[in-house]
C-alpha cells in the first residue's frame, strides 16, 4: 500500500516538474502517447508528400492539378533536386496544385518515364513531362503555375483566383471568362437560364482557344462570382480581355466565336503601348492571314544588319497601319518566308482577304511603305502572288483567276493595264483575281509564251484561249465558267498536277478535230454537275502523245484515276449514264483496276508496294481467278498495297511469264514472282503481307534478275536450278532467309531464281550455287551455303564490298558495323545529288589507295538525315575514327593532299588525354564496352576544366585496369539520364549506371571508387546442393539463373549487383546459378530468369530483368513476401515497405522473452482474415527498439497506422478478445463507423441529382405527430433523467479506474477506443464529452434528444447503412423540410429511393431494417416500379418524354396483382424509353377522369392518354405502350432522347435523325416541313425522328446544328441539300444511292420494292424469313456475289415478306425471283450455290426475253391454226353414201 502510495506521489511530481520545465522535456515523450503534446510547437517543414501507385490514382481522380516528382532509389541526384522543389511546396499549395512524390518504375513507365529524376504535370489528368532544368525550383515553379503548362487541347482552362493573378502578372495577353460559382452552377447542371448561357458559351469559346493560343492570347475560365462583382461585371457569364494587366469588357455575344477572336486580335494589335511590331511564328501566322482582312507581314532576319534596319524604320508606322485598320507583324523564320515564296530577306508581304501582295518598293523608305499599304486598301490592284502562294491557294479549292505574265514585257504589262478594270467585277463573282512574274510556274502548267490567263475551281485548272485585252470578253468568260457545266480543257502538265493532288479525277482523252469525239463530248457535258456532286473531277485532253504516254490507243476514252492507280472505262461513252454509274461505283467500290504497260510502268516507279497480276481476259480460268482475287482488294488497300491487273501477254514475256495467269509483287522496283496457287485468295493476301511486312528472298526470273543486276550496285543471287520442295536447294534456301534482313539494312539485294539462262551466262555449271554482283561483277561464293553466318559474313566482309578504285558507299547499318569492327576509320558524309560533293569525291578517289595501305577504311554515306544521326554541323562533312573516337577535319575539302597528310598524322598520334565523344559514339561505347566512365559537363561550368585536369592523371591508370575514360558536354543526353547538375561523372558497367556522389574534385576518391565498383562481385555462385540447402534454411532466397557463355549475362547478374545489398535489409537473400538443369526445373528453358523462394514456395518473375529497380520493388512486394495465412513476420525495412504501400496497418509488438506474446499472437491470428477483408494489413516484429520509437515500452502491444495520421494509435483494450480487437480495429479505419450521414439543402440535392442510388431519411421533429405527442414528452423527461444518473456513475467509475491505472494510458484508451459522437461532419467529440459504453453506437447527439420512436427507427437504420454500402446505395438523413416538400413528403419519417434523380417512396414498416434493406436492394438491383407523390408526379410530366402512371389504391387486391404484372414489362419499358411509375393520390386520379382503380394513364411530351385496355394483360399494355400510334402524335416528328436513340440505332437499319437546338429559329421551320414526309418515309421503312441535345450531336461528330443524318445500320449520311424543301429530302432518302450499303444485300419493304421495280430494269429479290436455317444458310452465300451482281447492273435486295411474295408466285421460302422490266422470273435451283445463282442471274441478264416471247407466239398461232383446221374437217366432212342395199333386202 505505501509502494503505491509513493508512486502515486512521485507521478505526481514528475507531473509537476514536467509542467514548470516544458523546455527540459525531450523530444522522447512525444513518442509515448497521443494524447502527449510538446509544450512549443515547432513550425513543419514542407515536406513533399510521399504516395503509391493507390493513393496517387485517386489524387488524380479527386484534384485537377497535381505535380509528380518520380524518383528512383539508385538515383544520386534525386535527392538533391528533390530538395530543392521541398522549397516550393507551400506555394504550389497556394495556387491549388498538389505537389507529391512517388517511387514506383512500373507505374512510371505508364508515363512515359524512363529516366529519374523526372516531373510530370496533370491537369484533369492530362499529363505532360517538364523538361528544363529540375534544379531551378523557381523555373519549375514558374511552369506548374504557368498558363502554357496548364494549356489543354481545344479546352478552356480552369484557374482559380491565385492561379488567375499570377497569370495576369505574367501574361501579356489573357481573356478570362467569368462564369457563375460550382454551387449556384453544378457540373453537368442546366436548371438555370445563367447556367446554360454560360455552358453554351464556354462550347463555342472552346472553338477558338487553339487559334488564340497561337496569337499568344491566353483563355481561362473561373467559378468565382465574389471576384466578377469586384469587376462590376454584372451578370454572367461575362468575358475580360487582360492587356498588360488592363481589364478590357467585351460587350459583344459571347456564342458567336468568330467576333470574339476578331476582337482579341484588335484589342491585341491596338494594346502596344511602344511603336514595336509584334513577332508571330508561323502557325500564328496563318491563323492571322485567315482572320484579319488586311495584314501586313515583314519577312526577316534578327541577325541581319539590314533586316534590323529596316524594322526600325517600319516601327514607325506601326501605329499609322493600326488606325487604318491594317493589322502589322513580323516573322523571323527563314522557312516559312520560303513557303510564300520570299527568296530575299527583308521582305514585305500585304495580305488582303488572304490575297498576297509583294512589295517590290524601298524598304528604307517607311512614308513610302505606308502610301503603298494606304493605296492597297483604296485602289483594287490585282495581287501579285509567289509560286508557294498559288499552290496554297490552288489547293484550297479555291475559285481564282491566274494571269500568268513577265513584267518587262510591253504587251503583259498593257494586258495587266485592261484587266485591272474587272477585278472588282471579278470579286462580286466570287473570283479571286492574282498574276504571277514566274516562268517556271508558267511551264509546269504547259504555258510557254505568256500573257496567259488559267481559271481554277475545285483545283481544275481552264486555260482562257480568247483575246487578253478585251476585257470584256474575258468577264463574260469568266462568268461563263462559274456557271458553265463544261468539262474542263487541260494541258499534260496540268493532269501530272491534278492527278497528284486530287484522290478522283476522270479524263476524257479526245481529239477536238474528231467528230466522234465532239459528239461524246456533247454527251459527256451532261452528267459533269453530278461528278462534281460525287467529288469526282471531270477534264478533258487532247493531247495523243499523253495518251500513249498512259498506253491509250483509241480516242476517244475516258480513265478514271483514282488515288493515281488509272481505272479504263470500256463501255459505250455515248450513254452517258452508264458512265456516270461507273464512275460512282468505282469511287464507292473497290475493284482491281485494268492498267495498260505503259501505266504499269509508271505505277512501279512510283508505288511502294505494288501487286501486278497478268492475265488473258478471253481465259475463263483466267477470269474466275480474277474475281476470286477482287476478294481481297478491300483487304491490300487498308495494308497500302495497289493492285492491279494487265492483259498484255508481250508484257508478261519481258518478266519471263510463259503461263498466265501470274502475280508479280513490287516493293520498290524490286519484284517478287509468286508460285502459289492463284484460285485460293486468302493464300495470295497472306503470301503478299509477307512480302511487304518481313524481309523474304524474293523468287525472279531471267528477265527480271538482268534489269536488277544492270540497276544496282549490289546484287546477291542464290541460283537454286529446278528446285523441288524438300530437297537440299529448299533447306538451304530457308536457313538463308534468316540473313535476308541484315543484307536487306546494308543496301544488298537478295534474290533466287530457278531459270538457268543467267547462270549459264556467269559461268554457273553447279547448283544450288552463290553470286555476288558488285556492279555486274560477278564474285562466286565457295564456302558451306548451309551456314547461314559464313554467308553473311562473307557477303558483309570489306574485302568482298570493296570495289576496286572507289570509294564504297555504305548505309547507317554497315557504317556502324564497320565502325565496330575496324580501329581507324575515313567517312565522308554527304547529301545525294549534291553537286560540290560530287566534285569533293573525286578528288578523294585520288587518296583511297594510300589510306588502304596504312590499313584505313575509307567510306562515303548518304542516307537521309544522317548529318542528325551523326550530330554533324553541316553537310558534305570528313571525319577521323580511331577506337570509335571521332575527330572532324575542318580544312579545305578539296585539297586531298592536305586531307591525307591530316588522316596519316591522326593515325599515327597518340591520346593522351580524355577523350570527347559525340552522342552517337557515347550510345555504342555505352553498349559495346564493358567498363566505361563518363565526365559530363557544361560549357558554362566554371570548375569543370580544372576538375577535368586533374582526372587527367588517372586516364592512363583506367585504361591499365581496362576502364575506357571519356568525357561529354552533351546536356541533353545527362538530362536524359538524370543529371542536372554539372560536373558529374557515370561509370557503366555492361551497359548499367552508377552515379558518383563523392568528391569529383579528388582525382584519387574518383579512382579508388572505379575500381571498388568494377571489383563488385556480390553475388554468390552456388551449385545444386547449396541451392537446396537454401530453400530449406532462408526464408527468403531470390536465384537468378542465367547461360555462362551468353554475352548478356554479365549485363544481367550487374543489374541484380546494384540491388543486392537492399534486397539484403528486407531479409532477401540473392545468389546466381548457371545450372541448365535446374533452370528447366524451375520454369527457364533459355535463361536469364529469376526465381523467388518464400519459405520453400516458388514463384518465377514475368518483368524486365534488366530494370534493377522493377526486380526490387517485386522481390519485396508484400503481396510476393506474404507466403502463408498466417501474420507475417516483417523487419524495419520491410515495414516501411508495406507502410508505404498500405493505408491501414497493424502492428503487434512481440519479443521471444515475452511469456504472454505466444498466447497473445495466437488469439490475433484468429481476426488476420477478417482484417485483411477490411483493407487492414497485419503484422507482427519483434524489435524492442522499433516499439519504444513508437511509444510502445510494454510487449504485447497492437498499434495502428493509418494515411490521415502521421502518429499511430495504440490499443489500449483486452489483447485476448479478439473480437474486441477487430472491432476496434475497424473503427479505427473508419471512425463514422455505421453513422447515417445528415445533409441539408443545396448539398442534398445536388448528391441526390448526381448520386446513382441514393436514399434519404427525411424526419422533423416539429412535424412529426409522434414525437409532439404527451407520452412521447414524458418518455423524453425520463430518459433524460436516467441518463444524467448513468453518467454521473460513469464519472466516479472512471475515477476509481484512474486511480489504479497509469493515468496516460488512461487518456489514450478514453480518446482512442471509443468511437466519436460527432455533429453531421464526423467531427470527433473531446474526451470529457466522450459518450458512454452504450452510447457508443454512433448516433448523433440530436438524434438521443428525439422520441422513442425517431430513436428507434433511426438506431434500426443505422445496422443497415454498411450494408447499403456494400451494395452501391449512399444512405443519409434529413431534417430539411424544404426538401422534403420539393419531392411531395409531407408525412414523417419518410424514406424514399433515388436512382438517376427518379424518387421512390417506401411503404412499409421503417422500424424493419430488413424489410428495408431488402426493398433498397431490390430497387438497385431489380428496377422496380416507383412510387411517387403528386409534386414528383407534376415535375416528371414536364420533364420526362414518355411517362406511364398506374394509378392505384391501398387494400386493392386487384390492384397489387396487376402492379406484379407491371413489374415484369418495366425493364422493357426502359428499353424504349418509356418511364414507368405508380401513384396513390384519389384526387388526382379525377384530374385525368379516372373514375376507377387501378388506372393507367400513358403522357407523351406531357399530353395523356387513358388506356382502355385489359390491365391484366401486361403484354398488350406493352404492345399499346410502344405501339406507333400512341406513341407518335398526330403529324409530328418523334422526339427522342439519347438513350432511345442509341436503342434506335442497334435496332433500325434504316434510321433518319434531324439533330436540331431549342433556341435555333430556323429550325421551327425546317420542322415542319419535315413533319409533311414523316408519314411518306414510314411507308418506305424509314424511321424518323428528332433530337436536341447537343451531346448527341457531338457524339454522332455532327458539327453544324440543325442537320439532317441518314443512319443505314449505323453508317451516318449527311445531307447536304436544303432542308426547306422536303420533296427533295425524301426523293434523297428514296433513292437508290443513299440507300444501297457496300458489299450487302439490302434490306426493303413493299413501298420500297415497288419504287425499286419502277427504277431498275434489271432486280434480283430474295424471299426469305427471319430466324429460319436455310435462309440464313442462303443468305450467308448470296451475300459473296452481291458486288459481281453490281458488275452486271443488277441491283440485289431481300424482303422478308412472305405474303407479298406470293403475290410474284413464291410458295416456298427462301427464294430468288429475277425482275427484267418488272417481269419475274423464279430461280429453281440450289440457292446455297452462289455461283450457280451467279451464273443464272448473267444468263438472264443478257438473254432477249422478246424474242423468246415472239417463237412462242408464233408456236402458239401455229397450234392454233392446225386445231382450228382439224375443228374445220371435222364440222364439214361430207356425209358417208347409204349402205348398198342386199338384194334380198329389195
Amino acid at each position: 500500500m505505501t509502494f503505491t502510495r509513493l508512486k502515486t506521489l512521485s507521478l505526481l511530481v514528475c507531473a509537476l516538474l514536467a509542467l514548470s520545465f516544458p523546455g527540459y522535456v525531450n523530444g522522447g515523450a512525444n513518442n509515448n502517447k497521443k494524447g502527449s503534446q510538446p509544450a512549443a510547437p515547432v513550425e513543419p517543414e514542407a515536406v513533399i508528400e510521399e504516395v503509391n501507385a493507390k493513393q496517387l490514382e485517386k489524387l488524380l481522380a479527386d484534384k485537377d492539378y497535381v505535380a509528380v516528382f518520380w524518383y528512383a532509389r539508385s538515383c544520386v541526384t534525386c535527392d538533391k533536386v528533390l530538395a530543392e522543389l521541398e522549397k516550393i511546396d507551400d506555394d504550389t499549395d497556394s495556387f491549388g496544385v498538389d505537389f507529391v512524390k512517388i517511387n514506383d518504375k512500373r507505374l512510371a513507365k505508364q508515363y512515359g518515364i524512363k529516366n529519374f529524376p523526372a516531373l510530370t504535370y496533370f491537369r484533369e489528368k492530362e499529363p505532360i513531362i517538364y523538361d528544363g532544368d529540375l534544379m531551378d525550383e523557381e523555373g519549375v515553379l514558374d511552369f506548374l503555375t504557368s498558363l502554357e503548362a496548364m494549356d489543354l487541347p481545344d479546352r478552356i482552362e480552369e484557374v482559380n483566383s491565385k492561379i488567375l493573378q499570377k497569370i495576369i502578372e505574367d501574361t501579356d495577353f489573357v481573356a478570362v471568362l467569368f462564369c457563375p460559382d460550382h454551387e449556384t452552377c453544378p457540373p453537368r447542371v442546366m436548371d438555370k437560364q445563367q447556367c446554360r448561357k454560360c455552358a453554351k458559351a464556354l462550347q463555342e469559346l472552346e472553338n477558338i482557344d487553339d487559334e488564340a493560343d497561337q496569337l499568344g492570347i491566353g483563355f481561362v475560365k473561373i467559378h468565382d462570382e465574389a471576384l466578377a462583382d469586384e469587376y462590376n461585371l454584372g451578370s454572367l457569364p461575362a468575358l475580360v480581355y487582360y492587356r498588360h494587366q488592363t481589364p478590357i469588357i467585351y460587350e459583344g455575344e459571347l456564342q458567336r466565336e468568330e467576333d470574339v477572336l476578331e476582337w482579341l486580335v484588335q484589342n491585341k494589335s491596338t494594346g502596344d503601348e511602344d511603336d514595336v511590331i509584334e513577332d508571330v511564328t508561323s502557325k500564328t501566322l496563318s491563323t492571322l492571314i485567315s482572320n484579319i482582312d488586311n495584314l501586313v507581314v515583314l519577312f526577316y532576319d534578327h541577325g541581319n544588319d539590314d533586316s534590323m534596319t529596316v524594322l526600325e524604320e517600319l516601327e514607325q508606322i506601326d501605329d499609322d497601319c493600326d488606325k487604318h485598320g491594317i493589322q502589322f507583324v513580323k516573322i523571323d523564320d527563314a522557312k516559312a518566308a520560303g513557303d510564300y515564296g520570299i527568296d530575299s530577306i527583308p521582305a514585305i508581304v500585304y495580305f488582303e482577304k488572304e490575297i498576297p501582295n509583294v512589295y517590290d518598293g524601298d524598304l528604307m523608305d517607311e512614308e513610302q511603305i505606308l502610301k503603298w499599304l494606304l493605296g492597297q486598301l483604296e485602289r483594287d490592284e490585282i495581287e501579285d502572288v509567289t509560286d508557294e502562294m498559288l499552290d496554297t491557294m490552288i489547293k484550297e479549292g479555291r475559285v481564282i483567276a491566274v494571269l500568268f505574265y513577265d513584267n518587262n514585257d510591253k504587251k503583259s504589262q498593257k494586258v495587266l493595264e485592261e484587266l485591272e478594270n474587272i477585278d472588282d467585277e471579278c470579286d462580286a463573282l466570287g473570283i479571286t483575281f492574282v498574276k504571277i512574274d514566274n516562268p517556271e510556274e508558267a511551264v509546269e502548267y504547259g504555258i510557254n509564251k505568256v500573257p496567259k490567263l488559267i481559271y481554277f475551281e475545285k483545283g481544275i485548272p481552264t486555260i482562257y484561249e480568247g483575246n487578253l485585252e478585251d476585257e470584256e470578253k474575258l468577264l463574260k468568260w469568266l462568268t461563263d465558267q462559274t456557271s458553265s457545266d463544261q468539262i474542263e480543257d487541260i494541258t499534260d502538265e496540268m493532269l501530272d498536277l491534278i492527278i497528284e493532288k486530287m484522290p478522283h479525277v476522270a479524263v476524257l482523252f479526245y481529239d477536238k478535230d474528231q467528230k466522234k469525239s465532239q459528239k461524246i463530248l456533247a454527251e459527256l457535258e451532261n452528267i459533269d454537275d453530278e461528278c462534281d456532286q460525287n467529288d469526282i473531277a471531270f477534264v478533258k485532253i487532247d493531247d495523243d502523245k499523253e495518251a500513249k504516254e498512259w498506253g491509250i490507243d483509241e480516242i476517244p476514252s475516258i480513265v478514271l484515276f483514282e488515288r493515281g492507280i488509272p481505272h479504263i472505262y470500256e463501255g459505250d461513252l455515248m450513254k452517258e449514264d452508264e458512265l456516270l454509274g461507273w464512275l460512282v461505283h468505282q469511287k464507292r467500290y473497290s475493284e482491281i483496276p485494268e492498267v495498260t504497260d505503259e501505266m504499269k510502268d509508271k505505277l512501279v516507279e512510283n508505288t511502294e508496294h505494288l501487286a501486278v497480276i497478268f492475265y488473258d481476259k478471253d481465259d475463263k480460268q483466267d477470269m474466275r481467278i480474277l474475281n476470286e482475287l477482287e476478294n481481297i482488294d478491300d483487304e491490300l488497300e487498308k495494308e497500302g498495297i495497289v493492285i492491279v491487273r494487265i492483259d498484255n501477254a508481250a508484257e508478261a514475256k519481258e518478266y519471263g511469264l510463259d503461263h498466265l495467269p501470274a502475280l508479280i509483287y513490287f516493293e520498290n522496283k524490286i519484284p517478287a514472282l509468286y508460285e502459289g496457287d492463284l484460285m485460293n485468295e486468302d493464300e495470295v493476301l497472306e503470301w503478299l503481307l509477307v512480302q511487304k511486312k518481313t524481309a523474304t528472298i524474293e523468287e525472279v526470273t531471267d528477265e527480271i534478275l538482268v534489269n536488277l543486276i544492270n540497276e544496282h550496285e549490289y546484287v546477291v543471287v542464290f541460283f537454286t536450278g529446278p528446285c523441288e520442295p524438300g530437297e537440299t536447294c529448299d533447306h538451304t534456301l530457308n536457313a538463308l532467309e534468316s540473313i535476308d534482313d541484315e543484307l536487306d539494312e546494308a543496301g544488298i539485294i537478295f534474290v533466287t531464281t530457278e531459270d538457268t539462262g543467267v547462270a549459264k551466262k556467269y559461268n554457273v555449271k553447279t547448283y544450288p550455287r552463290l553470286v555476288f554482283f558488285r556492279n555486274r561483277d560477278p564474285l562466286h561464293f565457295t564456302g558451306d551455303l548451309d551456314d547461314e553466318d559464313e554467308v553473311l559474313a562473307w557477303i558483309t566482309d570489306d574485302e568482298t564490298l570493296e570495289i576496286p578504285g572507289k570509294i564504297e558507299e555504305v548505309n547507317v547499318k554497315m557504317l556502324d558495323k564497320i565502325l565496330a569492327e575496324n580501329d581507324h576509320v575515313v567517312v565522308f558524309f554527304y547529301a545525294e545529288g549534291d553537286k560540290k560533293a560530287q566534285k569533293i569525291l573525286n578528288e578523294l578517289e585520288n587518296i583511297d589507295d594510300e589510306c588502304e595501305e596504312k590499313d584505313i577504311d575509307f567510306v562515303k554515306t548518304s542516307d537521309d538525315d544522317i548529318d542528325k544521326e551523326y550530330d554533324l554541323p553541316s553537310l558534305p562533312a570528313l571525319a577521323f575514327y580511331r577506337h570509335k573516337f571521332r575527330t572532324i577535319y575542318t580544312g579545305d575539302l578539296m585539297k586531298e593532299e592536305e586531307i591525307l597528310e591530316w588522316v596519316i598524322d591522326l593515325h599515327e598520334s597518340t591520346a593522351d588525354v580524355i577523350e570527347s565523344v559525340d552522342r552517337k559514339t557515347l550510345q555504342v561505347l555505352i553498349n559495346d564496352v564493358e567498363h566505361l566512365a563518363v565526365f559530363f559537363y557544361d560549357d558554362e561550368c566554371e570548375s569543370c576544366s580544372e576538375i577535368l585536369e586533374e582526372l587527367e592523371n588517372i586516364d592512363d591508370d583506367t585504361d591499365k585496369h581496362g576502364i575506357q575514360f571519356v568525357k561529354s558536354n552533351d546536356v541533353k543526353l545527362a538530362h536524359e539520364i538524370g543529371i542536372f547538375a554539372f560536373p558529374a561523372l557515370v561509370y557503366y558497367e555492361t551497359g548499367v549506371p552508377i552515379m558518383y556522389d563523392g568528391n569529383i574534385a579528388s582525382n584519387q576518391d574518383v579512382f579508388n571508387w572505379i575500381l571498388e565498383q568494377k571489383a563488385d562481385q556480390s553475388i554468390q555462385l552456388i551449385n545444386r546442393d547449396e541451392l537446396f540447402e537454401y530453400i530449406g534454411t532462408k526464408d527468403f532466397l531470390a536465384v537468378v539463373f542465367y547461360k555462362e557463355d551468353d554475352p548478356d549475362s554479365p549485363r544481367v547478374l550487374r543489374h541484380i549487383e546494384l540491388i543486392d545489398d537492399e534486397a539484403a535489409e528486407y531479409g532477401i537473400y540473392i545468389v546466381k546459378m548457371h545450372d541448365k538443369l535446374m533452370a528447366k526445373k524451375y520454369g527457364f528453358r533459355n535463361p536469364p530468369g529469376l526465381t523467388y523462394f518464400r519459405k520453400g514456395k516458388y514463384i518465377n518473375y514475368d518483368g524486365d530483368i534488366d530494370d534493377e529497380e522493377e526486380v526490387l520493388d517485386w522481390l519485396t512486394s508484400p503481396a510476393n513476401m506474404e507466403m502463408t495465412d498466417h501474420i507475417e513476420q516483417v523487419n524495419r525495412k520491410m515495414f516501411e515497405k508495406i507502410r508505404k504501400n498500405s493505408d491501414y496497418v497493424a502492428v503487434i509488438f512481440y519479443s521471444d522473452e515475452c511469456k504472454q506474446c505466444p498466447r497473445v499472437l495466437a488469439e490475433v491470428e484468429h481476426i488476420d482474415d477478417e482484417a485483411d477483408k477490411a483493407g487492414i494489413d497485419f503484422v507482427k516484429i519483434d524489435d524492442k527498439q522499433m516499439a519504444k520509437e513508437y511509444g510502445v515500452f510494454a510487449l504485447p502491444a497492437i498499434v495502428f497506422f493509418k494515411p490521415t495520421s502521421k502518429e499511430p494509435v495504440i490499443y489500449a483494450g483486452d489483447l485476448y478478445e479478439e473480437e474486441q480487437i477487430l472491432t476496434w480495429l475497424i473503427t479505427q479505419k473508419d471512425p463514422s463507423g455505421d453513422v447515417i450521414e445528415d445533409l441539408e439543402g443545396e448539398r442534398l440535392v445536388h448528391l441526390i441529382e448526381e448520386s446513382g442510388s441514393i436514399a434519404v431519411y427525411f424526419w422533423n421533429k416539429t412535424k412529426c405527430d409522434i414525437c409532439n405527442s404527451k407520452a412521447a414528452r414524458k418518455a423524453r423527461l425520463k430518459k433524460e433523467r436516467d441518463q444524467h444518473q448513468q453518467e454521473g456513475g460513469a464519472a466516479s467509475a472512471a475515477a476509481a479506474f484512474g486511480s489504479e491505472a497509469d493515468p496516460s494510458e488512461a487518456a489514450a484508451g478514453g480518446a482512442e477506443d471509443s468511437p466519436a459522437a460527432g455533429g453531421p461532419e464526423g467531427d470527433s467529440a473531446p474526451a470529457s464529452a466522450a459518450a458512454p459504453p452504450d452510447a457508443s453506437t454512433g448516433k448523433q447527439e440530436d438524434d438521443a434528444d428525439g422520441c422513442e420512436q425517431c430513436t428507434k427507427v433511426l438506431e434500426e437504420l443505422e445496422n443497415i447503412d454498411d450494408d447499403c454500402d456494400k451494395h452501391g446505395i449512399t444512405f443519409v438523413k434529413t431534417r430539411d423540410f424544404s426538401v422534403a416538400d420539393g419531392y411531395g413528403v409531407h408525412e414523417y419519417p419518410a424514406l424514399v429511393y433515388f436512382e438517376g434523380g427518379i424518387p421512390n417512396v417506401f411503404e412499409g414498416e421503417l422500424s424493419e431494417e430488413e424489410e428495408v434493406l431488402q426493398w433498397l436492394i431490390t430497387q438497385k438491383t431489380e428496377d422496380r416500379i416507383e412510387l411517387i407523390t403528386r409534386q414528383m408526379l407534376e415535375t416528371m410530366v414536364e420533364e420526362t418524354q414518355y411517362l406511364a402512371v398506374y394509378f392505384y389504391k391501398i387494400n386493392c387486391n386487384i390492384c397489387d396483382q396487376i402492379l406484379e404484372g407491371l413489374e415484369l414489362i418495366d425493364d422493357e419499358c426502359d428499353v424504349f424509353g418509356i418511364h414507368m411509375v405508380k401513384i396513390q393520390d384519389p384526387q388526382l386520379a379525377k384530374r385525368y377522369s379516372i373514375k376507377t382503380f387501378p388506372a393507367l394513364v400513358y403522357f407523351r411530351n406531357g399530353n395523356p392518354l387513358l388506356f382502355e385496355g385489359d390491365l391484366q394483360n401486361e403484354q398488350s399494355v406493352l404492345e399499346w405502350l410502344i405501339d406507333d400510334d400512341n406513341r407518335e402524335l398526330a403529324d409530328e416528328i418523334e422526339e427522342v432522347n439519347e438513350r432511345m436513340l442509341d436503342r434506335l440505332m442497334a435496332e433500325s437499319t434504316l434510321l433518319v435523325v434531324f439533330f436540331y437546338d431549342d433556341d435555333c429559329a430556323e429550325c421551327e421551320e425546317i420542322l415542319e416541313e419535315l413533319e409533311e414526309i414523316d408519314g411518306e418515309a414510314d411507308m418506305f421503312g424509314i424511321d424518323f425522328v428528332k433530337i436536341a441535345s447537343m451531346q448527341a450531336a457531338k457524339t454522332y461528330e455532327i458539327v453544324n446544328i440543325p442537320s439532317l443524318v441518314y443512319f443505314r445500320k449505323q453508317v451516318p449520311v449527311l445531307y447536304d441539300g436544303d432542308l426547306h424543301q422536303h420533296d427533295k429530302v425524301i426523293t434523297w432518302l428514296t433513292s437508290q444511292d443513299v440507300f444501297e450499303i457496300k458489299n450487302e444485300i439490302e434490306e426493303v419493304n413493299r413501298k420500297m420494292l415497288d419504287k425499286l421495280l419502277e427504277e431498275n430494269e434489271f432486280l434480283a429479290v430474295f424471299f426469305y424469313e427471319h430466324n429460319q436455317p436455310d435462309s440464313t444458310a442462303a443468305l450467308e452465300k448470296l451475300e459473296n456475289i452481291d458486288s459481281e451482281t453490281d458488275n452486271l447492273d443488277i441491283t440485289f435486295v431481300k424482303m422478308a415478306d412472305s405474303r407479298y411474295a406470293k403475290k410474284w408466285g413464291v410458295t416456298k421460302l427462301p427464294a430468288m425471283v429475277y425482275f427484267r422490266r418488272r417481269f419475274p422470273s423464279i430461280y429453281r435451283g440450289d440457292l446455297l450455290s452462289e455461283d450457280e445463282v451467279l451464273e443464272w442471274l448473267r444468263k438472264n441478264r443478257f438473254r432477249q426475253p422478246e424474242l423468246n416471247i415472239f417463237m412462242y407466239a408464233l408456236i402458239a398461232l401455229a397450234v392454233a391454226f392446225m386445231v382450228y383446221t382439224a375443228f374445220l374437217l371435222q364440222c364439214f366432212k361430207p356425209a358417208p353414201p347409204p349402205p348398198v342395199q342386199h338384194p334380198k333386202q329389195s
